[in-house]
């Protein structure tokens, strides 16, 4: 299984589209690992996770082919994961020589900012897009993986947003953005799932800030893996990523590297690629 990070920051970015803090402006300056593009992901080269409002610049900055995609994975529908107005360009009036249909999975929320998409389009194409719609803690098949989707503690609370287990029947990733900690529910199900994870994506929206209830921070990380470890959902092998940072978290990515390297957690960033063939 291999995951690549297209982006790693949260909604405003870094350095944020409008912000002059410290954090914001040593990005500026230095570059390279802290500049912070919305969250996206790809998995095994094949399955898109989130089409956020930065994914045009993800093509470009990676040499991407959307076109070539045959499932789109969508968590929630903030538009730092979910920009419908630019996935209808994927219609006739605006794409030409495609010939397969992209299938998109997302919940009912979701479902209603994709729709709004194309009411505002006044035209529908099924044959180039085709919405699923998925539930919480009912597994389907995508491809050749099973997915295990949650409601996260985020967005309204009421379901509208989903965090993924994703298992190929060898490997399995845990993608937990955006969530606040996970309830006894949550942690139960997995538990019930018996799968065991090669890759833990953590949610570090707040750094080293005060607990959120809809997003976690460094200290709710170290207790997840802590609480994953108890329950067997992870091996000596996993890989642990704090990812999808917020500027207003206050650390840049150098000074969270230096926070989490006694805890063998990587600090992830735009480009990152993490691939389990090669442990």
């Amino acid at each position: 299984m291999k995951i690549k990070y297209l982006g790693s920051g949260a909604a405003e970015r870094i350095p944020a589209i409008f912000c002059n803090c410290k954090v914001c402006q040593n990005a500026r300056e230095k570059g390279g690992k802290e500049l912070r593009t919305q969250s996206q992901f790809i998995l095994d080269d094949q399955l898109l996770i989130d089409f956020p409002g930065d994914s045009y610049l993800h093509l470009l900055q990676h040499d991407l082919d959307f076109t070539k995609f045959d499932h789109l994975l969508l968590s929630h529908w903030h538009s730092d994961h979910f920009y419908g107005e630019d996935l209808a360009y994927r219609m006739s009036t605006y794409g030409n020589e495609i010939e397969n249909c992209l299938t998109v999975y997302g919940n009912e929320t979701v479902k209603q900012f994709y729709d709004r998409a194309f009411v505002l389009e006044n035209q529908t194409e099924p044959e180039r897009l085709n919405y699923v719609t998925i539930e919480p803690y009912k597994k389907f098949q995508l491809a050749n993986y099973t997915v295990y989707p949650l409601p996260a503690q985020h967005g309204w609370f009421k379901k509208d947003c989903f965090i993924f287990a994703i298992s190929d029947g060898k490997d399995a990733f845990l993608s937990t953005h955006d969530s606040g900690y996970f309830t006894d529910e949550m942690f139960n199900y997995l538990s019930e799932l018996q799968l065991t994870f090669s890759i833990v994506s953590l949610d570090c929206t707040g750094q080293t800030h005060e607990q959120s209830t809809n997003h976690m921070n460094w200290s709710d990380n170290l207790k997840m893996i802590a609480e994953l470890k108890r329950r067997g959902l992870v091996t000596p092998k996993t890989y642990y990523v704090a990812n999808h940072f917020s500027h207003n978290g206050g650390l840049t990515h150098a000074e969270m590297e230096k926070l989490s390297a006694p805890h063998g957690v990587i600090i992830g960033y735009d480009g990152l690629e993490i691939d389990t063939t090669k442990m």
